[in-house]
Formats: C-alpha cells, structure tokens, sequence
C-alpha cells in the first residue's frame, strides 16, 4: 500500500474515535498574467493528519516501512510532546489506532 493510500485509511479509521482532518503541506507553482512563482503552503514537517480525541490534540505522521521522519518532523515531534499533545508515528492503522487508545 502507499503512503497516500495508508493515509487515507488511517484517516477514515480514526474518525471513528474524533474529529481528524488531513494536513496538507507542500508547494505549487502558481501562474498569471504577471510570470511564474512558487508558493508554500502549510508548516513544514507537520504531521499528516491532525485532529482532537477527547480534548487531547493528537497529530498522526504516517509512514511506509522503509520511510524515516525528516528533522522537521522531528522537530514538530518535539514541540506537540513538549506541549501536551500526543504524537503518533504509524506504519499502519494499527499504530495508529493504538496511539489514540493509550
């Protein structure tokens, strides 16, 4: 399975328990009438889904088997645990729903 088909799984699995969303990163080029650029969008290294579960702020990264998190993901890691929130790094919808469990 893909990244982008996990994530989509993983997403319509734990809506089931809260209110998750899937959080688009990435970047465009955008054309007009006045040439050519390229726009950003999104915080760098967020999680792939985000979302809520009994008040708790939850933000899930998927990843496929022989995928690693990137330092910005890391970095984001670091800052949802340093507030409170939970972070879950899932290979599949097991991880993830366990992670919501805990």
């Amino acid at each position: 399975m893909s990244e982008t088909q996990l994530v989509k799984s993983i997403l319509e699995a734990v809506n089931h328990y809260g209110f998750f969303w899937r959080n688009n990163t990435g970047a465009q080029k955008i054309n007009n009438d006045h040439g050519s650029r390229f726009v950003r969008f999104g915080l760098p290294g967020s999680a792939d889904i985000i979302g809520v579960h009994k008040g708790r702020f939850i933000a899930i990264e998927v990843k496929s088997k022989r995928c690693r998190q990137s330092t910005n993901q890391q970095q984001f890691q670091l800052n949802i645990e340093k507030y409170g929130g939970s972070y879950i790094l899932a290979f599949s919808i097991d991880d993830a729903l366990k992670g919501i469990n805990k």
